[in-house]
């Protein structure tokens, strides 16, 4: 079939993964408090060190949680868990013309309180990502994840992975164990970059947070400024001189929007131009030349952002990438015309790269032309 979209951007929630990933693959010493399923009378959910944890579509309360892929028109069995399962992923995909899809998992982590648990249940989610990507290694990319809470741990799992194929990895910048300005992540930034592998820093929050409640405002209020709240981590990567020091390291943020993306470069570029340079961490460049050369946002609908790529001053066309956020509901799964409407009297060639180019550049994807 015509392949026109790569979406940069999908999820495996925590709601979606198999039941027994954990149990059959911790060290026998850490399955007792390591994730497990359980039924409860109030459903089925995920537990983790004695606590109640997440839901799980993988037992009683299944039918509850495929219904909504039902309903989208994607036909799937009784007890399937569609965004963990290749077929169904390459299925679903399809509908929406997407030939390759790169999956960050929950946007909350796993809050552990013991670090080698912690550490295990990482390892053991990267394997399976690894081996589960395996089985389509161009069309599915599903993201190992950084144990960023024990940084020393983290370029061991790069190189480690990136020897079983791993062509991209989760940062999440809300759980780090310091600033990612710290040199301590050196030798992380160093080993993504000899790696060819991308870090990937999604929107969210720390690892097990919840959402504000929904009193006076302060959910909608979290939520509307969501998608700037990768801002500082990547002020930091720039002003750090991670990008002068790392010079073919390349950071994509996702799902954070890109309408407010040109403001943030000019702003940034204009704290250099007013301001005494830092010693501690000297640049060569503007920051608007690091970005544009090392870091990509990823935005599903955004019309604001999409009409500023015919600017060449606003850096977009450089910059953005297409992701359809499957399979969350604010996405553009399984339907992509408000995506295809965005981009009415954009360039051809622009298009072209934010829907497909570009993420098959980043992520070494060698699949059909697009249309």
């Amino acid at each position: 079939m015509q392949y026109d979209y790569i979406s940069a951007d999908n999820h495996l929630d925590l709601l979606w993964m198999p039941s027994r990933l954990w149990q059959e693959r911790l060290p026998k010493a850490l399955r007792e408090t390591g994730p497990k399923v359980v039924e409860t009378a109030e459903g089925t959910y995920w537990t983790w060190e004695g606590r109640r944890r997440g839901a799980s579509a993988d037992g009683r309360d299944n039918e509850k949680h495929i219904r909504r892929f039902r309903k989208a028109g994607a036909p799937v069995a009784d007890g399937a868990l569609p965004p963990s399962d290749p077929r169904y992923l390459r299925e679903h995909m399809d509908l929406s013309k997407i030939y390759a899809s790169v999956i960050f998992g929950d946007v909350r982590k796993w809050n552990i309180a013991d670090r080698s648990l912690l550490l295990a249940v990482y390892q053991a989610y990267n394997d399976w990502a690894v081996e589960t990507s395996a089985t389509d290694p161009d069309r599915i990319l599903i993201l190992p994840q950084l144990p960023v809470a024990i940084p020393e741990a983290c370029t061991p799992e790069i190189e480690r992975l990136a020897r079983k194929g791993a062509r991209g990895f989760e940062f999440c910048p809300f759980d780090v164990a310091s600033p990612v300005n710290d040199p301590l992540w050196d030798p992380t930034w160093r080993a993504a970059a000899a790696a060819a592998t991308p870090l990937c820093m999604h929107i969210g929050g720390a690892a097990d947070s919840a959402l504000p409640p929904a009193r006076y405002g302060a959910r909608h209020a979290f939520l509307s400024t969501a998608p700037f709240n990768i801002a500082n981590t990547c002020a930091q990567l720039v002003y750090g001189a991670v990008f002068e020091r790392h010079p073919t390291l390349k950071v994509l943020f996702g799902e954070c929007r890109i309408g407010w993306v040109p403001f943030f470069i000019q702003w940034m570029d204009r704290q250099v131009v007013e301001r005494e340079p830092d010693p501690t961490a000297p640049l060569t460049l503007m920051p608007s030349e690091y970005i544009r050369r090392q870091v990509t946002f990823a935005f599903e609908e955004d019309y604001i952002g999409a009409k500023l790529m015919a600017y060449d001053w606003s850096w977009l066309k450089d910059v953005a990438v297409w992701g359809s956020d499957y399979p969350h509901d604010q996405g553009t799964w399984p339907d992509v015309s408000p995506m295809v409407r965005m981009f009415d009297g954009i360039d051809p060639a622009t298009r072209r790269a934010v829907l497909f180019d570009r993420a098959a550049a980043l992520f070494r994807i060698t699949g059909p032309v697009a249309a």
